[in-house]
């Protein structure tokens, strides 16, 4: 990895001959890919959906990093299962990234699925599948904005979670790249916590990083409700897969 691409203009630069520290090639082997796939592709501009989780929240940093600030939206859906703090999180980190922050509430729309399954097969609609249906709701609604206006979609799956299932199908892995999908979530916090670093202030906002991991599909819900503690976790999936 000597070299790496630039922004049209730039000149190359050169990386010493031992090579870079590991979150720093990390950060500019992600922002090669998503610009040149971007460029092989014929996109300029990214959304992403800000669910003021870490996440899509280094997800639209690296965006940022790779397509410029003015070429990237984040859009917020809040359910009525999500917390004040999502949303204020997303405004901080979007304010922060200096890009545009777009709501579209899915509460009223998660409604009508529900009873409308209610009405069809006499029973209400709950637990995983009420879950799901969040989600689902939200990839169609960054699937709408994407095909409208022209941006690419950006997947926020970590290597963590996609090993393990803890995501959904025409849901959360909608989109046409998923800049994270191979960092494991413990690589995800260090990654972003390398970025704040980096730029000398809080790209990513504390409050962020420091939070819980939640899905915020269902009450008071936690990642460790389902899944181990992340660096339990990570170093099982390096033993299984690596």
């Amino acid at each position: 990895h000597g070299r790496f691409l630039t922004l049209a203009g730039e000149s190359p630069t050169a990386v010493a001959s031992d090579g870079l520290p590991t979150l720093e090639f990390y950060r500019q082997q992600i922002v090669m890919g998503l610009r040149d796939y971007a460029r092989r592709c014929g996109f300029s501009k990214a959304v992403v959906g800000s669910s003021g989780g870490i996440d899509s929240a280094l997800t639209l940093a690296l965006a940022v990093q790779a397509l410029g600030a003015d070429q990237v939206t984040a859009i917020t859906m809040p359910s009525r299962f999500s917390s004040a703090g999502s949303v204020t999180d997303s405004q901080t980190l979007c304010r922060n990234l200096g890009i545009a922050l777009l709501e579209h509430p899915i509460a009223d729309l998660v409604a009508g699925f529900s009873a409308g399954f209610e009405t069809a097969f006499a029973t209400s609609l709950g637990g995983v599948p009420l879950e799901n249906l969040q989600a689902r709701v939200r990839g169609t609604i960054l699937m709408e904005y994407s095909n409208h206006f022209g941006h690419l979609l950006l997947t926020t799956g970590n290597k963590s979670e996609i090993s393990v299932g803890y995501c959904t199908l025409y849901g959360d892995t909608n989109g046409g790249l998923g800049l994270i999908g191979d960092l494991y979530k413990t690589e995800v916090f260090a990654l972003s916590r390398h970025l704040n670093q980096a730029a000398g202030r809080e790209l990513i906002p504390q409050a962020i990083i420091d939070k819980a991991p939640s899905a915020e599909l269902a009450p008071d819900q936690k990642d460790t409700d389902s899944l181990p503690p992340y660096p339990v976790l990570d170093e099982v999936l390096k033993l299984l897969i690596e």
